[in-house]
């Protein structure tokens, strides 16, 4: 378990240009799959989109690994490990079941803000709560600022 003494987003410049471009790279990717999930909602069964989803991400996956280890790079794992991506693969899939039933009735302007947002808040806070990490008035403000963000979206 990491934990920090302060924000290190204000500590360590390097540290924020490391992850930046891959965090920002992932909201792209994250946006795209809302995006193309609203597309084919109501024009493939939830459980179709969900399986060709999962094969996707399997072989994409596959690729990656392959890659790796023919270039004689780390594949570590761990007991640990393996639970933890078990469970993200099972949440994952809840989140495609779901986002597929949600834009089923709703626009994706409503429906990914509220989902995403609310998403950041509750991985905060498990953050915060069982990952022991910072809580400080600025990052309250900003919960605050955020609820209140998801509330003008959906009362729009």
């Amino acid at each position: 378990m990491q934990k920090f003494s302060k924000p290190v987003l204000f500590y360590n410049t390097n540290l924020m240009m490391r992850w930046l471009p891959y965090a920002l790279a992932c909201s792209i990717f994250l946006a795209a799959a809302d995006f193309f999930i609203k597309l084919a909602t109501n024009k493939i069964a939830s459980s179709m989109g969900m399986f060709l989803y999962g094969a996707t991400t399997f072989t994409v996956g596959l690729i990656w690994v392959s890659y790796l280890k023919a270039t004689g790079q780390s594949l570590l794992i761990t007991p640990l490990g393996f639970l933890y991506a078990i469970a993200a693969g099972i949440a994952f899939s809840g989140v495609t079941i779901l986002l597929y039933l949600t834009f089923a009735q709703i626009s994706v302007s409503l429906g990914s803000p509220t989902i995403r947002v609310m998403g950041i808040v509750i991985a905060s806070l498990f953050g915060i709560l069982l990952l022991h990490e910072p809580f400080t008035w600025r990052y309250a403000l900003g919960l605050v600022l955020t609820i209140a963000g998801v509330a003008l979206i959906v009362l729009r």
